[in-house]
């Protein structure tokens, strides 16, 4: 590392893909994960990152003014840095995904929001008068510049960005060309088909997969209409073709399949009984055949597919007898992971598998790595040093 540079370290273990990151104390913050690369702030002012599989450091950047780790995204070979954000307006910096140079700055403007497309970057506010930019990701370009009404939603599929701006519209990345305008409902963000759109069509009660070159629908999946007015909120798409609805004060929790189907098949709909008297503290997640909610007494509630049984309340505590009173949840790929600020650990099949000493501070959610990994926040025993986990999934061992 340069002098003028936070003195970083990584331990990794001999091919197990487990590392751990160590920053002077209180200086890391969530990480994010862009490829075989994690992203992380370090000293509050500079962008690190990381090989994903090896633990590897490869590059910390210059000191950027306030960047915001949560919001980076990588197009091509630029990783983009939302810098000097607050709730109205945002700078954007371009670095270079080799080495962490600065490739280009864009001045703080109502362009809040980020997203890659291709070789573009889509700027865009998602506030009323809804601003679009296209940015060439290699040298921050202004290609096209547009507004509308609001942007309620944007999605990228390839070169192609969706909007929803009271009604669905298709925009070339590159050009800015409106290629379609049809439909409406509200974007989810998750897609089995690397060349489809997928939308939730919210007046008809159905999910549609739309062709993103032409906006045709592809296919059609109706849900029961007894049910369709009591839907609540925007589904999110989940693993084998399944849609999960949650209802944080009406405490409910619906679960479909759908993929390849005419009509949705209800899997399982449970509620939170009355006399719990909390609600979801945030959405439902589904891993596997189990489906798992939060509430705001941080408690964590599990019912299965196809099961007789509700909601039931899991009690957090390890084998070894370490508790977790969820704060934050992540669903992983046979995991769900929570956190408390103090301590995080994993569920499995209804099941705590372990509890861990995590960063001491507010609740960080955990990240889901791979299929077999986490990346957690953790202090040092002498409390001198920010460590980034990344542990085995299963088993919580770390190096």
């Amino acid at each position: 590392m340069p002098d003028d540079q936070p003195p970083l370290t990584i331990r990794a273990g001999d091919g197990s893909g487990r590392w751990t990151l160590r920053a002077p104390g209180g200086t890391l913050s969530s990480p994010v994960v862009v490829g075989d690369t994690v992203h992380v702030v370090v000293s509050d002012s500079r962008i690190g990152a990381v090989d994903a599989h090896g633990g590897r450091i490869r590059w910390c950047s210059e000191e950027l003014r306030n960047p915001d780790g949560e919001g980076i995204v990588r197009a091509t070979g630029t990783v983009v840095v939302p810098v000097n954000r607050d709730y109205e307006r945002s700078g954007f910096v371009g670095l270079d995904a080799e080495t962490g140079e600065v490739r280009w700055k864009r001045r703080r403007s109502r362009l809040r929001q980020a997203a890659a497309a291709g070789s573009a970057v889509v700027l865009w506010n998602d506030e009323d008068g809804g601003q679009i930019t296209g940015v060439d990701a290699s040298t921050g370009e202004t290609l096209w510049e547009d507004e509308f009404g609001r942007i309620y939603g944007l999605l990228v599929r390839g070169g192609t960005v969706i909007l929803d701006t009271a009604g669905f519209r298709a925009l070339d990345a590159r050009t800015g060309d409106e290629l379609w305008q049809n439909g409406y409902g509200d974007l989810l963000g998750q897609g089995e088909e690397a060349d489809a759109a997928l939308f939730h069509t919210w007046g008809a009660g159905s999910l549609c997969v739309r062709a993103t070159d032409t906006g045709e629908v592809l296919s059609r999946t109706s849900f029961p209409k007894r049910v369709v007015k009591r839907l609540g909120p925007p589904p999110a798409l989940v693993d084998g073709g399944r849609v999960l609805f949650s209802q944080a004060l009406g405490r409910r929790i619906r679960l479909f399949a759908w993929s390849g189907r005419d009509r949705a098949e209800p899997l399982i709909g449970v509620r939170l009984g009355l006399g719990r008297f909390t609600s979801f503290s945030q959405p439902a997640v589904c891993v596997g055949d189990r489906v798992y909610a939060t509430t705001w007494r941080h408690r964590l509630y599990v019912a299965e597919t196809g099961g007789r049984r509700g909601l039931r309340r899991l009690r957090l505590t390890a084998p070894d007898g370490r508790a977790v009173r969820p704060r934050e949840m992540a669903a992983g790929h046979r995991h769900v992971f929570v956190s408390d600020g103090d301590m995080v650990g994993a569920v499995r099949d209804g099941r705590v598998l372990w509890a861990a000493a995590a960063a001491g501070v507010w609740a960080e959610r955990p990240v889901p790595l791979g299929t077999d990994r986490v990346l957690f926040l953790a202090a040092s025993r002498d409390r001198t040093g920010g460590l980034l986990h990344c542990a085995d999934a299963e088993t919580g061992r770390r190096v």
